[in-house]
């Protein structure tokens, strides 16, 4: 029994390891290259396997895709959780998460990848439209709890509506996101100091208000 219970282990072990492998190489092949080029037997060898474990693992390229979204969306929200556990108030909660956003979006593969998928979504109305939207309406939802929160302590403006705001927060950021990913693209690199700094200086006071 203890022989078979190691064996299930090393055998979850290895899927849990091939899967970050291929959505891995995935994400690297979206970020640099775009969504035609991650095929499912690119990404597979890319990842070091057969051409045909992708194909097996996911089904389709939307089976992938869909993958890759559910992971980039777990990635930000481990992340966020991070840097919000520092910051005291919500005001500065919030912006402690609009902060490490914009390093995500100009440092982390993975997140340059979502974005050029979500261009993709756009440009070609692809199938994985659903996924996309359960990933904006959970980010969003956790913004307007910590601008509901910021609200309520007297530190965020009680004339900004929270969903408002946080459409508009969401905005800044997704255009941000696709502006470093054409960057990345061209082979230029945003200084991310300077992004965070100017973004930090133009939100905190839109958001105290006058």
């Amino acid at each position: 029994m203890a022989t078979q219970a190691a064996n299930r282990r090393t055998q979850r072990e290895r899927s849990e390891e091939s899967e970050n492998r291929l959505l891995a190489a995935a994400a690297e092949i979206l970020a640099r290259e775009g969504y035609a080029a991650a095929t499912l037997e690119r990404v597979g060898e890319r990842a070091g396997f057969s051409r045909g474990l992708a194909s097996r693992k996911y089904g389709s390229k939307d089976g992938l895709i869909e993958a890759v979204i559910a992971r980039v969306s777990s990635h930000v929200h481990r992340q966020i959780d991070i840097a919000v556990a520092g910051a005291g108030s919500p005001l500065e909660q919030l912006l402690a998460t609009i902060d490490r956003f914009a390093d995500l979006v100009v440092t982390d593969t993975s997140v340059r990848a979502y974005f050029v998928l979500f261009s993709a979504m756009i440009a070609n109305a692809l199938e994985t439209r659903e996924a996309f939207q359960a990933v904006e309406e959970r980010y969003a939802e956790r913004l307007v709890s910590m601008i509901e929160a910021g609200r309520a302590a007297g530190e965020i403006d009680s004339a900004l509506d929270p969903r408002t705001t946080a459409y508009v927060l969401g905005c800044l950021q997704a255009g941000l996101a696709i502006e470093a990913a054409m960057g990345s693209a061209s082979g230029m690199e945003p200084d991310t100091g300077a992004v965070r700094r100017h973004l930090r200086a133009m939100v905190r006071p839109a958001l105290i208000g006058g």
